[in-house]
């Protein structure tokens, strides 16, 4: 293993060198490791900006025991940044690292412009951040159509929203079966994942119920094929929207993307070690973990399965199980909206009472409020959830081979998730 202490002298020295001298060479181990000691501590700084760590406990260790301005890591990283971009390296493995190295510090960058104050347009947020663009505007045409569709499915009329409520009331799993409900959706999304992808014989996941978590669940990769999902007891879930989290938190989501991720690189890549929220490499790990259950499950498969299972261990009678399928696909495909309301949102184009309207009206959000709340700290992070799940659908549906070919899309899959050469699919070629 690499030494720490050389890895923290080459961050101090990267800080401290004018940008218009020549910096010394250093290889590109050096830099991954001075990488990753840039985001642990931008992450002691900021920690919604750390997603994941499970490199060496020392260097953590180190970096809380000598804290780090934010100046000084945008320093750092700014001129870490320009020694990587002015040169090609001597192999294509290596110029894979130095691209990835690229972008991901550029990132940092601007998310410390972020924390100290600025506030540029979301889309210019959205790129600088996440290296995706986002549309000057939401395809109108295709959200009403979308929206005739939940009309017209949806029983009763007038408010499409309140009787989208009212629909999924009787589907929500009481507090008390949850646990049982969740453990056998990730039970069977594991079982599914299996039959496309090989998993290290030792990985599991753990489950626990917290309180007061700004999101519904999320997972924490602690390295060596484990990972811990915690799940907001406070969040109501449908049975459809609890297979969703089973699958996107565990198999084949985050849990299995971590898990052949170390399986693939382990110690030799030390860069993969570390994961920033706000990044390219997290706009991909969540557009493909938004994208699971669509992998684990056709849509014959899960109607059985919720119906067969998941509707008696929640004590609901399994009624209309193939319409709350549908309707649950339908609302995630209004997703657009969501991003549109976003963008207007933190660009000052509406209030925060139009704003909760329009997520209301336009994406047919019950918690409207609570989703401005996520926005009002998380800022552009929501693209990762929609433009991010979008572009990963739309890069496994085209190589799914013809005709439709599931181990197809498993196969786009997995390389998209193990390779860090990979951006997220559409978007402008890495330099």
């Amino acid at each position: 293993m690499r030494c720490w202490v050389s890895a923290l002298a080459i961050l101090v020295m990267l800080s401290c060198r004018e940008r218009t001298r020549s910096v010394a060479a250093i290889t590109i181990d050096q830099a991954a490791d001075s990488y990753v000691h840039l985001v642990l501590a931008l992450g002691d700084r900021d920690p919604d900006s750390l997603d994941a760590y499970h490199g060496p406990p020392a260097w953590q260790a180190e970096v809380r025991a000598n804290p780090t301005s934010l100046d000084a890591i945008q320093r750092a990283a700014n001129a870490l940044e320009a020694q990587l971009a002015s040169g090609r390296l001597s192999s294509d493995d290596e110029e894979v690292r130095r691209a990835f190295l690229v972008r991901q510090l550029r990132a940092i960058v601007a998310r410390i412009d972020i924390l100290r104050g600025a506030r540029p347009a979301f889309a210019d947020e959205a790129a600088a951040l996440f290296g995706v663009r986002v549309p000057a505007a939401a395809d109108t045409v295709r959200l009403r159509s979308i929206r005739a569709a939940l009309d017209r499915l949806l029983p009763g009329h007038g408010d499409l929203r309140a009787r989208l409520m009212a629909f999924d009331r009787r589907f929500l799993v009481p507090a008390e079966r949850l646990p049982a409900v969740l453990a056998r959706a990730i039970e069977r999304c594991r079982t599914a994942t299996l039959q496309h992808a090989g998993l290290p014989s030792s990985e599991r996941v753990d489950v626990e119920y917290v309180h007061d978590l700004p999101w519904s669940a999320f997972t924490r990769y602690q390295g060596r094929f484990r990972s811990r999902i915690q799940v907001n007891a406070d969040s109501r879930l449908t049975v459809d929207r609890a297979l969703d989290l089973a699958c996107h938190e565990g198999y084949p989501g985050h849990h299995v993307i971590d898990s052949l991720i170390e399986a693939r690189w382990g110690t030799r890549r030390m860069e993969l070690n570390v994961r920033p929220l706000f990044s390219p490499q997290a706009l991909l790990h969540e557009g493909a973990a938004s994208v699971a259950s669509s992998l684990a499950f056709d849509d014959d498969a899960r109607i059985a399965f919720e119906r067969d299972e998941l509707f008696p261990l929640a004590g609901l009678v399994p009624t209309a199980v193939a319409d709350h399928v549908r309707l649950t696909r339908l609302v995630d495909d209004l997703r657009e909206a969501e991003t549109d309301v976003a963008r207007r949102y933190l660009d000052g184009e509406l209030d925060f009472p139009r704003a909760s309207a329009a997520l209301a009206r336009d994406a047919l959000i019950s918690s409207s409020d609570a989703t401005l709340k996520f926005l009002n700290e998380y800022r552009t992070y929501a693209v990762t959830y929609t433009l991010g799940r979008d572009r990963v659908a739309a890069y496994l549906d085209a190589r799914a081979g013809a005709p439709y070919e599931a181990a197809g899309r498993w196969r786009a899959y997995l390389q998209l998730v193990t390779d860090p050469a990979q951006t997220v699919p559409g978007e402008p070629a890495r330099k």
